[in-house]
């Protein structure tokens, strides 16, 4: 049981980190459009396109620790039937 209360605060922190992650893509989304220099704009739209990257490998995590949370309850139903 222990493992499942783990697993799930596991997500609930993987959500949090999600989430600062799309904060920080609009944050430099916005910088991208408002910056007039050339170097300062790329600079910012790589930097979105490296949050982009960093959201998917969290919510592969995620989708990950879900299927093992899903494992998990299924075998503790059983071992309550029993």
């Amino acid at each position: 049981m222990e493992d499942l209360k783990l697993a799930k605060q596991l997500v609930k922190s993987l959500e949090m980190a999600m989430k600062y992650e799309r904060m920080a893509q609009e944050r430099y989304s916005r910088e991208a459009i408002y910056s007039y220099d050339y170097d300062v704009k790329s600079l910012f739209k790589a930097l979105v396109s490296e949050e982009l990257k960093h959201e998917r490998m969290l919510n592969a995590k995620k989708s990950a620790i879900m299927k093992d949370i899903a494992r998990l309850e299924k075998a503790n139903k059983t071992k309550a039937k029993k």
